[in-house]
């Protein structure tokens, strides 16, 4: 199923890739206030059936507003038999986010308001309810770095910072990468962004704003590639399709300067293989490169994954995530288009806490806000914006 200045000092970095691990949140601050609970939107009987597949789902926020997509599922049962789920998370409480580590340049800080709700479909691709918060992602502190922004291989950046988040529904029908964008601007890290074709616009609070991303429900990495062995190529299981690489070279030519991909969930619930998963990956690299040699990649290990119906998918996410080391991205980073790793598989993050997730699979504000905690830590860690 189917993204956004002030010059701020980066560090260089060099080629070899950094590990970087949730380590403690941003800051708190102040708590936010907006932000009314939006109500769920109960999904009627008789949804779509498929064959797996994450949907884009649909996030109904407060105040109704409207998610990408939108397919109803049958109540909003758990569902068997590895059936894909988008749904939202639909957000209770207001608390606010603590933590965060201190950065180049000043400290950062950012909050999180944690939420509940998403459901997971019977027998299909579902999605019900949609993603609704209470109170605001809200911080102050951070001085801003000052300077010209140093790009990797010594090259200096000038402009804004064009980021994209590019993945499955976990980025695209979650709050993950509007806290990003909150959170990173709370830290008076402005310099940037989102870009994409999709639009994030869950109800994540009154200081998560909806943002730009390629977030594609039910799409595998292992689609993209343009000599992909998964069968059938195109993927049947969605009206939508599940990628391909047309679609990747339309994203690679909005030539962004850093990519945020957390991709391979749909991947493993396949079961597709480690080595079939990271060959993705680096064909998804080499398409971004082609269109622009400086791209900097942040590569996810990703969250842990526990639908119901699918006995395998946290041995096959730990089996994957095993796989994303530091060797492997130093190995596969060049002089100017490092990749660096962020760990989302140790965040954190429970997929059987219904406090997370509520279908094992796609955050709620409080498991997104964990994701976007991580990769905050990890970009500006990096010296970025």
């Amino acid at each position: 199923m189917t993204t956004h200045q002030i010059s701020h000092r980066l560090v260089t970095i060099g080629v070899t890739a950094l590990l970087f691990a949730c380590g403690s949140e941003p800051p708190a601050a102040s708590t936010g206030t907006g932000g009314a609970s939006g109500a769920g939107g109960a999904a009627p009987a008789g949804g779509a059936s498929g064959s797996g597949g994450l949907a884009t789902g649909g996030a109904i926020g407060s105040g109704g507003v409207t998610g990408n997509g939108g397919e109803v599922g049958s109540g909003g049962a758990s569902g068997a038999g590895g059936a894909r789920a988008t749904g939202g998370a639909t957000g209770a409480g207001g608390g606010t986010g603590a933590g965060g580590s201190a950065v180049t340049g000043g400290s950062a800080g950012t909050g999180g308001a944690a939420g509940t709700g998403g459901r997971a479909g019977t027998g299909g691709a579902l999605a019900s309810g949609g993603s609704s918060g209470t109170g605001g992602i809200s911080a102050t502190g951070g001085a801003t770095a000052m300077g010209g922004a140093t790009g990797a291989g010594g090259g200096t950046h000038t402009g804004v910072w064009k980021v994209m988040p590019l993945g499955n529904s976990v980025t695209g029908s979650t709050c993950y990468p509007q806290v990003v964008s909150a959170q990173l601007k709370s830290g008076n890290h402005t310099n940037f962004q989102f870009i994409g074709t999709q639009t994030n616009n869950q109800s994540c609070g009154n200081n998560a704003p909806s943002v730009k991303s390629e977030g594609h429900g039910g799409y595998g990495v292992t689609y993209l590639p343009q000599n992909s062995t998964r069968s059938p190529i195109p993927c049947t299981k969605q009206s939508q399709g599940c990628g391909s690489y047309a679609e990747l070279q339309t994203w690679a030519a909005e030539k962004p300067d850093i990519v945020l991909m957390h991709y391979g969930t749909n991947d493993v619930w396949d079961g597709q293989s480690p080595a079939n998963i990271l060959s993705a990956y680096l064909a998804v690299i080499a398409e971004f490169r082609k269109q622009n040699p400086n791209v900097i990649f942040f590569v996810s290990k990703i969250i842990k994954l526990s639908p119901s119906g699918c006995g395998n998918c946290l041995s096959n996410v730990a089996n994957l995530v095993a796989a994303v080391t530091d060797a492997w991205a130093s190995t596969n980073s060049t002089a100017t288009s490092p990749i660096r790793i962020i760990d989302h598989y140790n965040c954190g993050f429970d997929p059987s806490s219904s406090a997370d997730t509520s279908d094992g699979v796609h955050p709620t504000l409080a498991g997104a806000t964990k994701m976007a905690t991580a990769t905050y830590n990890a970009v500006t860690a990096a010296g970025y914006f």
